[in-house]
């Protein structure tokens, strides 16, 4: 359990870390994700697991998907949302990073539908969306404290 703890920790630190950088410039550093990839990489490879292997690896489709869109549709989904969402799914396995990918894409999906009513956004704009996987990772990692807490 313990583990666990430290991949969804480890995957929340990697987010805000990102999402900072991705608010102010729509761009995300290329060096986190590769370092944070590289440390979830061997973790996966070399340490005791208590998610099984496949699941973790696995991790990384939701990620590739998201990519695949980029590419399929030109920019219009960003490329580092899919990197992110793909280094994230390979810390903390394939059932979390779809439900993160899920969470998330409800708060961007809230967080836009008011900043167009409110006027600080038109339609066609693009807003980051990382800060919204670190958010829904936040969330899921306080709704993982609250449920330990409870047993």
């Amino acid at each position: 359990m313990r583990e666990y703890w430290m991949r969804l920790a480890a995957g929340c630190l990697f987010l805000w870390m990102v999402a900072l950088p991705d608010i102010r410039s729509q761009r995300i550093p290329v060096r986190i994700p590769a370092l944070f990839a590289s440390a979830a990489l061997a973790a996966n490879l070399l340490l005791p697991t208590c998610i099984g292997r496949r699941e973790l690896w696995a991790g990384a489709l939701p990620g590739a998907f998201l990519l695949l869109l980029s590419c399929l549709f030109r920019g219009k989904i960003g490329e580092g949302d899919g990197i992110c969402l793909l280094v994230s799914g390979l810390m903390t396995g394939l059932t979390h990073a779809v439900i993160l990918a899920e969470t998330a894409l409800i708060l961007a999906a809230a967080a836009g539908t008011i900043c167009i009513w409110t006027g600080r956004k038109k339609a066609e704009e693009k807003i980051a969306f990382v800060p919204f996987l670190a958010a829904a990772q936040s969330l899921i990692l306080a709704v993982e404290v609250v449920k330990t807490a409870r047993i």
